[in-house]
């Protein structure tokens, strides 16, 4: 794309930074899924057990990985 494409498209899809940090808030987004993907995976193994200790455990990581994605996909946009 030449540079009045690029900026034409950034104005016409509401993009009011430069590429630069619309990359930085890309990377940051794509980082934390792949975070929370991660964290999740390993989170697995509470629910094999039968322990009414690990399911609560697992359920308030739940909330606390979607609260923690919440901020930071709030701050990204």
């Amino acid at each position: 794309m030449t540079p009045a494409q690029q900026q034409a498209f950034y104005d016409a899809a509401g993009f009011h930074s430069s590429s630069l940090t619309f990359d930085l808030k890309l990377f940051v987004g794509g980082s934390a899924l792949i975070c929370a993907v991660l964290i999740l995976t390993g989170l697995m193994h509470l629910l094999n057990s039968n322990g009414p200790w690990d399911k609560m455990i697992f359920v308030m990581s739940i909330f606390a990985l979607s609260f923690i994605l919440m901020m930071i996909f709030a701050y990204v946009a």
